[in-house]
Formats: structure tokens, C-alpha cells, sequence
């Protein structure tokens, strides 16, 4: 063996160093970090202005007085000019809305303690509004759609396709290489038990595919726990997420080396010459054979199944990497596995549609299998079909052609990745909603082309190379019961139950929290405007604020604080999910909110300024 690379460069470095990664702002930071310092100079300009009205009254009056030296170069001007200062300082002090930091770590806190009752576990506040404005979503198949409790429902054995999974439908050495192949070529660990009549309860423990392969193996009458014998395995090979299939080296009670093979069957039909015949023997590979076998593969496909192929073959020795794999192989069966749609999948994406959220499934799968789950989940119309120059459907590895990869366009210290060609990623990101036969990597291409294009991204993940796209997009998604600590730990939010709805339930949440957001600042910036004007009104014409010092901390601590409680903890409804998504550049106060602002602070400020220069003769 040689060492390649270390540190860094090594490719669990090139990991790591993607997962740290700082964190971009989120849309709600930018927009209130950006209404603050608007909010700020219109304090600092009235303030200014009240300063110097007052001042110029002043230097007025001690012209009037016909002995301007005498009156302004006197102790009472120091005394005046602190006097208009300290109304000035007011005035911004007013200007400002101290209770808007409240109003969000409330709405924040109160959202994330929610959101966990329906399976949402927040690990960052800013996860939580994050999703507000997420208008595109990339989610796993597995797990996330699916229940991921798979169940072998067809057979292609021995040239036929059975639904009947039992004994009778092979020969006993088909029977027994099965077997041998399943047992031995699997980590997991189910239960199987056997309850009267014919049911079989099964717990599911490890991989749920190579769980439905045992399960198989016991239907046809061996005990994967009796059947398995880790001192005959002579090597693992384990499952590449390049290569799309495992491998494993078995030495039976005679000594003779079998090498079981697992895997994809477009990846795996390369590597096969030979099939188990229906007379139980060993046949060369033909066309006639290959045509059934493509006939039972679009049907699994058809029926939503995921394929899976086990083949095997003798070998003398033990080999050394996969090119001694990859050829001569014989086909044993291919599998179709069900994996049933979660309850809710299609009227949850219905939601996300009607709300203007694009939902796109990258799966590992094959192109007919993903398209057929698609259309079950409403991801894709049930009369869709390809066409030239569609690309609704693709797979990993013609997307990643066609967009041209990642390329750095930042320096060495400050690196910055982008899409290669931005143009064909405008096309994918208009149509594309399949991705099949997607690696890890192509998740993070995605998230970084519609980042690039200002879209808010959130992202599902569970396994450890999804870690990086997962930390690239705005808001990543771990699988709180299929997810590696990897994922967790790169991820905003982790959903509990591994399902898709969960992810529409923290969507309403965010649309919640900024709705509430700005349900107070409509609240405030009335309060403060009429505060502002009537500080400035008073301090230019009275040269003294109508607000005393008591009166702006009532309006500051006691009005804001108690506001802060009542608007930032409303519950969302339903009828959020309706609307599209918050965009990146919209600001914070809409068009209807200042003609709120200005008709009820105009009215507030009229019935005031009566008070103040009329009250003593309408009260008195």
C-alpha cells in the first residue's frame, strides 16, 4: 500500500474542511441588519435636525434680546446646548426599536419548542426562518418519501418472474447460493417471527435492503443468524457509492472460494457473462436472455420497485481490488424491492407546489424507478414522458456533464465554488425534479448552482458524504433515525421520523416567523414613528421633548416587551402554505404595511399634537 494524500488533502480531510465551512447569513439577518442601519440614520437625521432647530431658536432669541454676547456667551448656553443634546440623544434612542431583538428571539424560541412536538429538532434559531423563505427543496427517496421498510415483492430467477417469494419457485442450489450470498454479503441483523398461519412479523435492524434480502433467505428455509459464518468470510469488499454494489469473499466447508457480488443491475450487467438457467444449470449470457431480463427490469421499474442483482462465481484466490471483481459473473436473481410511500407524501408535496416550493428527488435509484416513485408523490405529472431536450429527469452523471462540474473562482485562501457553466444550470434548474443515480457530490453541485442564482436551498441527508451539502445549503436536513452523527452535526434542523412531512411542518413554522416578525415591527415602527415626530415637533417648536425620560422607557421596555409576547408567539395556519415563499430581496416592510404605519401614526400624531398645543384650553 502507498499513502496518497494526508490532512487536508486526503479525501476525509476534504470532507472536514467542507463542514467547517462558516455559515452564510441567513435572508431574515441580512434584512435586519439592513433595516437597522436604515432605521438608524433616519434616527441620527432627526435628531441632528431637532438639534439644530433648537439651537438656531436659541441664537434667535438672544438676538432678539438685543445683547447677543452678553446672553450667548454665557454659563445658561452650556446649560442649554446639554439640554438640546440630551433631547437629540432622545430622539434616536426613540427612533430605534429596541423590542425588535426581542420580538425575534422570542418568535425563535417559541418556534423551535413546537416544532419539536412534530418531529423538527432545531439545533440553530436561525434554522427556524430560515425555512420561511426556502422555495426549493432536495430530498432523499429513501427514507424521506419512502417508510424504508423494504419488502422483496418479485423475483427474476431461473428465467422466470414470480410474486410469490417461496422455496418452490427455484432449485435448491439456486436456493442455497442465494443464500449464502445474502447471509454473508449483509451486516443487519433483523428479527424474524413467525406468528400463526402463514404472517411473518419482521424488526427490521441495519440496512433495510439487505434486511429484505434475509428475509428472503428465511422464506426460503435458512436462518441467516445459524447460516452465517464470519470465519469463512475471507474479505469485504464494502458498498462504493461510485461502483453501486459490494462484494464479498466465502470460503464454503470444502474449501472452495465463491465471491458473492451485490449491486445495481445497470452497473452490474457489464460484469456478468453467465446466468442459473430454469433447468438449475449455468448458461452463457444471449441476446434472447437479455431481452428478458430488460423486459423484467422495466417492469419492476413500472411497479416502483427498486432492482437489485446477486450474482457470484468461483474463484481460486482471493483477489486484490475490484478490477478482479468486475467480470465473469453469474447471475443468480434479481430482486424488486417495495418501498411503500409514506402516508401524506402526495398532498405534502401538493402544499409545497401550491406554495410555490419546487420539489426535486435525488435518489440513487435507476432513472424508471425514480420516475415511477416520482409520479406517486406527485413530484412528476402521472402522464409525464421524456422528450428531446427535457430534462425534467436526469441522471448524476449526465448532470454533472451538462452544468460542467464545480470550478473555484476565489483564491487560494478564500475559496469560492461555482457552477461551470451557469447557462445549461438556468435550464436544469427550471425543469429538473428527478435526479437519478446521484452521488453525494451531485447534491452539492445543486445546492451550490441554486445558491448561486439566489434561491434558499434546504436540503435531506442522512449518510456522512452528505455532510457537505448538507453545511452548503441554507438550511440541511439530517435524518434523526437513518442519519450519521456526520450528517447531524452538519445539518439546522434533524427530523425525528425521517419523513418528508416533517419538512412542509417546519416551512409553515418559518413562514410563521417572519409573518410575526413583521406583525411587530408594524406594531413598533407606528409607536416610534409617532414618537419620533412629536419628540421632534416638541423639541423644535417647545425646545423641550413631550416625552420625558419615564414616558420613552414605558414605550421602550413595558409597550414593546408585552407586544413582543403576544405577536411573536401566534400559531401558524394553514392558509401560510398557500402563498410563495419569501424571497431574498424582499425587504421586510411591505407597501400595505407603510400605509398602516403612516395613516395610524398620522392619526396618533394629530390627536397628540392637540393635546400638546391645546390641551390646556379643551381640558381646562
Amino acid at each position: 500500500m502507498v499513502v496518497a494524500a494526508v490532512g487536508k488533502n486526503s479525501y476525509y480531510g476534504k470532507l472536514k474542511m467542507k463542514i467547517q465551512q462558516d455559515q452564510d447569513e441567513t435572508p431574515l439577518q441580512i434584512k435586519l441588519t439592513d433595516l437597522a442601519d436604515k432605521v438608524g440614520h433616519v434616527g441620527m437625521f432627526a435628531a441632528a435636525a431637532t438639534f439644530l432647530a433648537m439651537f438656531i431658536h436659541y441664537i434667535y432669541d438672544c438676538f432678539a434680546d438685543g445683547s447677543f454676547v452678553e446672553n450667548f456667551v454665557a454659563v445658561e448656553t452650556i446649560h442649554e446646548v446639554i439640554e438640546y443634546f440630551i433631547i437629540a440623544v432622545s430622539i434616536v434612542v426613540v427612533a430605534v426599536p429596541e423590542g425588535l431583538p426581542l420580538s425575534v428571539t422570542i418568535a425563535l424560541a417559541y418556534s423551535v419548542g413546537k416544532m419539536k412536538e412534530e418531529n423538527n429538532l432545531v439545533r440553530y434559531l436561525q434554522a427556524c426562518e430560515t425555512m420561511g423563505g426556502a422555495d426549493n427543496i432536495c430530498s432523499d427517496k429513501t427514507g424521506t418519501l419512502t417508510k424504508n421498510l423494504m419488502t422483496v415483492t418479485k423475483m427474476f430467477v431461473e428465467e422466470g418472474i414470480h410474486d410469490t417469494i417461496a422455496r418452490e419457485i427455484m432449485s435448491e442450489n439456486t436456493c442455497r447460493l442465494y443464500s449464502l450470498g445474502a447471509c454473508n454479503n449483509s451486516n443487519a441483523n433483523p428479527k424474524f417471527v413467525a406468528e400463526k398461519g402463514t404472517n411473518l412479523r419482521i424488526e427490521q435492524n441495519g440496512n433495510k435492503t439487505e434486511c429484505a434480502l434475509l428475509e428472503v433467505a428465511y422464506r426460503l428455509g435458512y436462518d441467516y443468524e445459524k447460516f452465517r459464518n464470519r470465519d469463512r468470510i475471507k474479505r469485504i469488499f464494502p458498498f462504493s457509492s461510485e461502483k453501486k454494489k459490494m462484494a464479498t469473499v466465502y470460503e464454503d466447508e470444502k474449501g472452495k472460494l465463491y465471491l458473492f457480488v451485490k449491486g445495481a443491475p445497470d452497473f452490474m450487467i457489464p460484469s456478468c457473462t453467465h446466468f442459473i438457467n430454469r433447468d438449475a444449470g449455468v448458461s452463457k449470457i444471449n441476446q434472447e436472455y437479455l431481452n428478458q431480463l430488460n423486459d423484467a427490469i422495466e417492469g419492476f421499474a413500472a411497479a416502483s420497485l427498486r432492482t437489485l442483482f446477486l450474482c457470484y462465481k468461483e474463484i481460486k484466490s482471493i483477489p486484490e481490488d475490484w478490477n478482479q471483481i468486475e467480470k465473469d459473473l453469474i447471475i443468480i436473481t434479481m430482486v424488486g424491492i417495495k418501498d411503500p410511500l409514506r402516508d401524506g407524501i402526495q398532498e405534502a408535496v401538493a402544499q409545497c407546489n401550491e406554495g410555490g416550493v419546487t420539489v426535486r428527488m435525488v435518489t440513487g435509484d435507476n432513472k424508471k424507478t425514480a420516475i415511477a416513485i416520482a409520479k406517486e408523490a406527485n413530484i412528476l405529472p402521472v402522464d409525464w414522458q421524456p422528450s428531446e431536450g427535457d430534462y425534467t429527469v436526469m441522471e448524476g452523471k449526465d448532470f454533472r456533464e451538462f452544468v460542467g462540474g464545480l470550478v473555484n473562482e476565489g483564491t487560494e485562501e478564500e475559496p469560492s465554488e461555482t457552477v461551470g457553466n451557469l447557462e445549461n444550470f438556468k435550464l436544469v434548474r427550471d425543469q429538473l425534479r428527478v435526479l437519478a443515480r446521484s452521488s453525494p457530490d451531485d447534491k452539492y453541485l445543486m445546492t451550490t448552482g441554486l445558491k448561486k442564482l439566489d434561491h434558499v436551498v434546504a436540503m435531506t441527508g442522512d449518510g456522512t458524504n452528505d455532510a457537505p451539502a448538507l453545511k452548503k445549503a441554507d438550511i440541511g436536513f439530517a435524518m434523526g433515525i437513518a442519519g450519521t452523527e456526520v450528517a447531524k452535526e452538519a445539518s439546522g434542523i434533524i427530523l425525528l421520523d425521517d419523513n418528508f412531512c416533517s419538512i412542509v411542518t417546519a416551512m409553515k413554522w418559518g413562514r410563521n416567523i417572519f409573518d410575526s416578525i413583521r406583525k411587530f415591527l408594524q406594531f413598533q415602527l407606528t409607536v416610534n414613528f409617532v414618537a419620533l415626530v412629536m419628540a421632534f415637533v416638541g423639541g423644535a417648536i417647545l425646545r423641550e421633548s413631550p416625552l420625558n425620560p419615564i414616558q420613552m422607557l414605558w414605550v421602550n421596555l413595558i409597550m414593546d416587551t408585552l407586544a413582543s409576547l403576544a405577536l411573536a408567539t401566534e400559531p401558524p395556519s394553514d392558509e401560510l402554505l398557500k402563498r410563495k415563499p419569501y424571497s431574498k430581496r424582499e425587504g421586510l416592510i411591505t407597501n400595505q404595511m407603510w400605509k398602516f404605519i403612516i395613516s395610524q401614526g398620522t392619526c396618533q400624531i394629530v390627536i397628540l399634537g392637540v393635546i400638546l398645543f391645546k390641551g390646556n384650553i379643551l381640558f381646562i
